[in-house]
């Protein structure tokens, strides 16, 4: 139809401009200009068993197998335990030799399993439920891989309280990253925008990084 090409133009320069003008409610320019965001990030929860960080961190932990596994050379158990935090979601790992590296930390183990996590938000500084999400995933993974060493016959609990500080200088031993001037912990690939998840306190015989 004649006048019907002429017409595809104008068509499409109304709905361009009707596309640049379309404001929809739930479109903001930002996280920071949405109330929500914000509660969601920052704002603890009204009850603390709404954190599933509250739960997996109260989750007992089960038994030693009675009967020690038979494992192959230090170095290549420790490549298994990394390649099982890597299959489980964690960015970095290595193991620390608390005897020769913190044996201030040891607490009567002779290794640690150190994990860490990309986070977007500091969870030390945002309690919210979003905020935790870097949290929840160590959990997630450092649970799993305690539970593993255990089902080998040694001893491995991420349940031992550790302290920012501690975390943070365990993670230095084995060679995850290292410190800013103004006592940041930072790695090369994320920066400072990196979870510490809760170390693995064990005795399964592995190589340190470091």
């Amino acid at each position: 139809m004649p006048g019907r090409s002429s017409g595809l133009p104008r068509l499409r320069e109304d709905l361009s401009r009707l596309r640049g003008s379309l404001k929809l409610p739930w479109r903001r320019s930002g996280p920071s200009d949405d109330p929500y965001w914000d509660a969601f990030i920052n704002r603890p929860p009204a009850d603390g068993r709404n954190a599933i960080t509250q739960t997996i961190g109260k989750a007992a932990e089960g038994n030693i197998f009675p009967t020690i596994s038979e494992l192959h050379s230090d170095n290549v158990t420790s490549s298994h335990a990394k390649e099982l935090a890597t299959y489980l979601g964690t960015q970095l790992v290595g193991i620390v030799d608390l005897g020769k590296q913190d044996p201030a930390l040891a607490r009567g183990y002779p290794y640690a399993i150190v994990c860490a996590v990309k986070a977007e938000y500091d969870p030390y500084t945002s309690p919210g439920i979003g905020g935790q999400a870097a949290v929840q995933a160590g959990q997630f993974i450092t649970f799993i891989v305690a539970a593993w060493v255990r089902e080998t016959g040694f001893r491995g609990t991420m349940k031992i309280e550790t302290s920012r500080a501690e975390r943070e200088r365990l993670a230095v031993a084995a060679g995850l990253g290292t410190m800013t001037a103004d006592g940041r912990f930072t790695v090369p690939k994320y920066g400072t925008k990196i979870h510490i998840a809760d170390p693995i306190f064990t005795d399964l015989p592995m190589l340190a990084d470091g």
